[in-house]
């Protein structure tokens, strides 16, 4: 899955004072996934009176939503946890919890090490969040980190208005990538029933937004689980039915299951975008199968060339990682040789860290550490370079943009993204003077006049 981590750095400082029991300050780590588990979470606990406060001076309970892909996630969340021991000193009515891959990952560690935390809950049982923090006035203390059969109603959430509505379909993995933890923390894929997909979809249309964002961490496998023939092509055709849908997206998928049947769909439907996040990872036959990953090089490739001979507009996006276990020169080449060779319209590059209870966490570590970050550095430069030839050819190009609201970093503009996966920005004014807040939600013709490597730069056509 491509990763758009919801993270804050900000801690607020502690303070002694009384506050109301059923507030909650959440923070949540890692990926689209997880924004969507703090959702369903808040849903949960508003139902059962809770109300989300801004600032954990003001809360009663404090939450992290944890990530465990990369130890950097997890080094923050215990920064936090040690942060907190003396606002619970002085507050001890003041419940900690923690939730997600690391609660579910390292439940005794966090109980053992930090004996101010209150509440372990792993990546299934959060649903029960309102009557495990019901059980800490009889325990004292709660973890709750197995795996169970995930009920229907624990996949509605309670979002934040906007024009985009992240829509978990399946959740859990197969593929058991010798570097990836997902299979451990996330268990074995569970899909969900394409009737309640709609019924969710529906009701978010209703609530006044216009593009979802179909997520899994393996979203091409849909429907495996249910045996009754679902697929992620099927799902996409009942769905792009539903009335007030402007715009149908999906991540993240997995090179073995882009099928015809799915690259023919997303050719076919005009309110599908024309996007792919298909992580390659690794550029090297061996490292690749090193990596348990299931496919060559030359596997990948042949998917490339399916998808553009059907979307030749098509935007690809990958992942890589570079420094795993006996990664040599010639392997990383392969690399850079691939992302050459594809050029894709964006890729996030990582470097490898063993992650316990992984695989490839028994290989020896052995790719330096400054060897790493030269080649983080080299593909990232490589990717900007791809990026901002790809950019500058958009100059005089118009694009169909769903505006999705105010620039985050320039409150005069606003921002959208093509049918592919272009960010796109243009003036909040026109030059008479004219407000355009109006568009939010609706898709605007923009010309492109201007670039960066990430960004393109435009005007709406009138």
């Amino acid at each position: 899955m491509r990763p758009d981590a919801l993270v804050t750095d900000a801690l607020d400082e502690p303070a002694i004072g009384a506050v109301p029991a059923k507030t909650v300050y959440i923070e949540t780590f890692g990926c689209q996934m997880n924004i969507n588990d703090t959702e369903v979470v808040l849903a949960r606990l508003s139902e059962a009176g809770w109300t989300r406060v801004d600032s954990i001076d003001a809360a009663g309970l404090v939450l992290y939503n944890t990530c465990s892909v990369r130890d950097n996630a997890e080094a923050k969340v215990r920064g936090r946890l040690g942060a907190l021991k003396p606002m619970k000193r002085a507050r001890p009515s003041l419940r900690i919890g923690i939730m997600g891959c690391m609660a579910q990952r390292e439940k005794d560690a966090l109980l053992k090490n930090y004996p101010h935390v209150d509440l372990v809950v792993g990546t299934d049982q959060f649903v029960h969040m309102p009557q495990l923090l019901e059980r800490l006035d009889e325990t004292g203390r709660v973890a709750a980190t197995d795996f169970g059969d995930f009920e229907d109603r624990a996949w509605d959430a309670v979002r934040e208005p906007g024009a985009n509505a992240y829509v978990p379909v399946m959740r859990g993995c197969n593929y058991n990538c010798t570097y990836c933890i997902v299979p451990t923390t996330r268990g074995r894929e569970k899909s969900r029933k394409p009737e309640l997909v709609e019924e969710e979809v529906r009701r978010l249309i209703d609530q006044g937004f216009v593009q979802v964002t179909l997520v899994g961490q393996t979203v091409d496998a849909y429907g495996k689980t249910l045996g009754d023939g679902s697929t992620l092509a099927k799902l996409l055709r009942r769905l792009h039915e539903v009335p007030g849908l402007k715009r149908l997206r999906f991540i993240t998928s997995h090179p073995k299951d882009i099928t015809d049947e799915l690259l023919d769909t997303m050719a076919e439907l005009p309110r599908v975008a024309k996007h792919l996040h298909v992580p390659a990872q690794c550029g090297s036959d061996r490292i690749l199968r090193l990596m348990g990953r299931r496919y060559t090089r030359d596997d990948y490739l042949r998917f490339v060339e399916r998808a553009r001979a059907r979307m030749p507009d098509v935007e690809l996006l990958s992942d890589f990682i570079v420094g795993f276990p006996r990664e040599s020169d010639d392997d990383f080449a392969q690399t850079v040789s691939l992302m050459e060779q594809v050029r894709f319209g964006g890729a996030y590059v990582f470097m490898y860290s063993p992650r316990p209870g992984t695989p490839s966490s028994h290989l020896p570590d052995d790719v330096p550490h400054e060897v790493k970050n030269a080649r983080c550095t080299h593909l990232l430069s490589l990717q900007v370079k791809h990026q901002a030839e790809f950019n500058s050819a958009q100059h005089g190009r118009i694009h169909q943009v769903l505006v999705e609201g105010p620039s985050k970093s320039d409150e005069a503009m606003l921002h959208g993204r093509s049918l592919g996966n272009l960010n796109i920005v243009f003036p909040r004014s026109g030059s008479d003077g004219a407000d355009r807040d109006h568009l939010v939600g609706s898709i605007a013709p923009i010309r492109i006049d201007r670039s960066t490597g990430l960004t393109l730069f435009g005007d709406l056509l009138t």
